[in-house]
């Protein structure tokens, strides 16, 4: 072959390559172009939040940390591909990354997440006897307390008309005004300081509300509700011939009973010690509480016991009462005297 020939036989060899690798790669670079541009959709669907319909405002302004320092979806984003997930997703603000840590927060400084602060026990007194003569026990318990007859559900009478409220509030003031003086069976005597007036008032206005002629469906007998078996035994102890039907008899036997209470639980648990007053130590009252659970309850129902705390392991009084809401009724009636705004 000539060397004109070889030459130009080159020459078309060369210009052929070149051509094919022009063709080659402009079809390369079409094709990828259609499958970015498939691709694309998604990737910017899930990168901005506020993209999406669904976003609200406020989760559209908050952006999402991950992505913004990665530049790449997060794990969230591409389980929010699908437009329901996207849209439950978005609408918690539990499910940001940005309201997480406050409301951790915010539970760490509720008070319900820090321990219970132990209250320091308020010991009643122990219970001790009185030396000497003492106010004998009670008869047997009744099997079950009085029911006032304003609290019964069974309809009182009325044997005889009522007394106005204020000869009933005279009659309650001068009977627990008194200083009476109890016999015991040994022979001596328990010398009792005057009764508190808003106890005897409050003992009567939780009975009767102070109607002196009703008669309760259990034999309860007038203003102080005065039971069959208390008259004989109360004017025995005090030496009285008090008749539970007149207003002045009826007072003065439950007043009697108020003293003897008081007389039979001092003597046997504090010490022979009468006062009524809150114990200025502890704010307590286990006198007085013991002395209205009684009164409506029966003595030989109400007790006052030693018990240990387990918490100091000190012994300190315990107090047995069947009726506390008896006991709380008269003695927010002590408080409030709402004869005092009676017509």
């Amino acid at each position: 072959m000539k060397p004109s020939t070889v030459r130009r036989a080159l020459i078309l060899v060369s210009a052929t390559a070149v051509s094919t690798a022009v063709l080659t790669g402009c079809g390369t670079e079409h094709t990828d172009g259609r499958q970015n541009t498939a691709a694309a959709p998604p990737t910017a669907a899930t990168a901005t939040p506020a993209d999406t319909p669904s976003a609200s405002p406020s989760a559209s302004a908050a952006p999402t940390p991950t992505d913004s320092a990665t530049g790449a979806p997060s794990a969230s984003r591409s389980a929010s591909a699908s437009p329901g997930a996207g849209r439950s997703a978005k609408a918690s603000p539990s499910t940001q990354p940005g309201n997480a840590k406050p409301a951790a927060g915010n539970a760490a400084a509720a008070p319900t997440t820090q321990p219970p602060v132990a209250k320091p026990v308020i010991a009643a007194p122990v219970p001790t006897a009185k030396p000497g003569a003492v106010a004998l026990p009670p008869p047997p318990a009744p099997p079950a307390p009085h029911v006032p007859p304003l609290q019964s559900g069974c309809q009182p009478s009325k044997p005889q008309p009522d007394e106005p409220k204020a000869a009933v509030a005279a009659a309650l003031t001068a009977a627990a005004g008194q200083a009476r003086s109890l016999t015991l069976s040994s022979g001596g005597t328990d010398k009792l300081p005057p009764l508190p007036v808003n106890l005897v008032k409050a003992i009567a206005w939780q009975e009767s509300g102070w109607q002196s002629g009703i008669l309760a469906c259990d034999g309860g007998i007038g203003t102080m509700q005065v039971m069959p078996n208390t008259v004989s035994w109360m004017n025995g102890k005090f030496g009285t011939t008090s008749d539970p039907k007149t207003l002045t008899g009826n007072v003065q036997l439950g007043t009697q009973l108020l003293d003897w209470l008081v007389a039979y639980y001092a003597d046997s648990s504090f010490g022979g010690k009468y006062d009524l007053s809150p114990d200025p130590a502890t704010g307590k009252t286990p006198l007085l509480d013991l002395v209205i659970s009684a009164y409506n309850a029966g003595a030989g129902n109400v007790h006052y016991n030693t018990v240990t705390d387990p918490a100091t392991g000190e012994v300190v009084g315990s107090l047995v009462i069947p009726n506390p809401q008896y006991v709380a009724n008269v003695k927010a009636l002590m408080s409030g005297q709402p004869w005092n705004k009676a017509g």
